[in-house]
């Protein structure tokens, strides 16, 4: 079997995601859905923190809440198996199917026709 096969970087991968986090912040995204599990028991965060802290996590509660609270505000998507988005999204299908008629005022123009509420637009009356 050669080295350079896809087969044998994607089981050196596997074996990779297969060790525990390195830092305490992956640690925590890595235990995320559990302690949103807990919280929607209705514990609270400091109630978590202090029994992960019995079982040996070394690290503060102010710091244990600023983890969580920033990694339940980035969404972590993970790449698709082929490496490739799973869905084109609809902005870059009309960017390629119009390069040749392409107007600038394209996004401008969209923006204006779908903007909320009333908007009144004048007409000149000749004199």
């Amino acid at each position: 079997m050669a080295k350079s096969s896809p087969h044998f970087y994607r089981q050196t991968l596997e074996k990779l995601a297969e060790e525990p986090p390195t830092t305490k912040t992956a640690l925590l995204r890595s235990l995320l859905p559990q302690i949103q599990l807990a919280l929607r028991s209705g514990k609270t965060l400091k109630q978590v923190w202090q029994r992960l802290a019995e079982e040996g996590l070394d690290i503060s509660c102010e710091t244990f809440c600023r983890l969580i609270r920033r990694s339940r505000a980035k969404p972590h998507a993970t790449a698709a198996a082929s490496g490739k988005s799973a869905e084109a999204s609809p902005a870059s299908i009309q960017a390629t199917e119009g390069n040749d008629a392409r107007d600038p005022l394209a996004n401008l123009k969209r923006l204006e026709a779908n903007r909320p509420g009333f908007h009144w637009q004048a007409t000149k009356t000749p004199r």
